[in-house]
């Protein structure tokens, strides 16, 4: 599975950060005195990610937050490992129930991944109809940040999301991915350590 920070080159990381810091920027009123402009900054908190509230609520997908471990999920058959590309911390699955919103619309949605670290949940990813899997998107995580006509993120703090498009034949392919940015952390501090394993042998 491709991962999810792929979406996130640094000239968008940039441009995100630059729109959450103009955001808290926005010029005082002439009419107020500059004391009292003074007095308002110092006691305002400094305004949190303005797209990634639901994205942290949620922490998860619908129904199965992240962390949870592999024995509260049901119908999920485990992916063949991809010839010659070594097993690691990681194990995907492929969701064959019927339950939820993704269940009862697997005819649009066929493709629902969800992605273990060390038996916990830890990232998610639906590849279906963009007619049908936007809309969901939208209603589960909020609005999001966009970026062009075909590409929105959630930053939280606990989690992230990024729904894309892409041309495909003579129709569209909308992709959502949700991971949990703790375990992303996690699964890059395993991966530097078995480098540096690997570099001292």
């Amino acid at each position: 599975m491709l991962a999810l920070h792929s979406f996130l080159t640094p000239a968008t990381l940039l441009l995100l950060a630059g729109g959450w810091i103009l955001a808290g920027c926005s010029s005082p009123s002439s009419t107020a005195p500059p004391t009292a402009d003074a007095a308002q900054t110092s006691t305002t908190p400094p305004p949190a990610f303005p797209f990634g509230g639901k994205v942290d609520s949620l922490n998860g997908i619908a129904g199965h937050a992240f962390g949870e471990p592999l024995s509260a999920f049901t119908d999920l058959r485990l992916l063949p490992p991809t010839p010659g590309v070594p097993v690691g911390p990681t194990q995907t699955y492929t969701y064959e129930g019927t339950k939820g919103w993704f269940g009862k619309h697997r005819t649009q949605v066929p493709s629902q991944l969800y992605t273990f670290l060390d038996g916990k949940f830890y990232a998610f990813m639906a590849i279906g109809d963009p007619t049908v899997l936007r809309p969901e998107a939208t209603y589960l995580l909020g609005p999001g940040q966009a970026q062009g006509a075909y590409q929105l993120f959630w930053e939280g703090a606990k989690a992230r999301a990024v729904y894309a498009e892409k041309a495909v034949g003579f129709g569209r392919e909308g992709r959502l991915d949700v991971l949990s940015k703790t375990m992303e952390a996690a699964l890059a501090a395993k991966q530097q350590a078995q480098l540096k394993a690997d570099n001292a042998q």
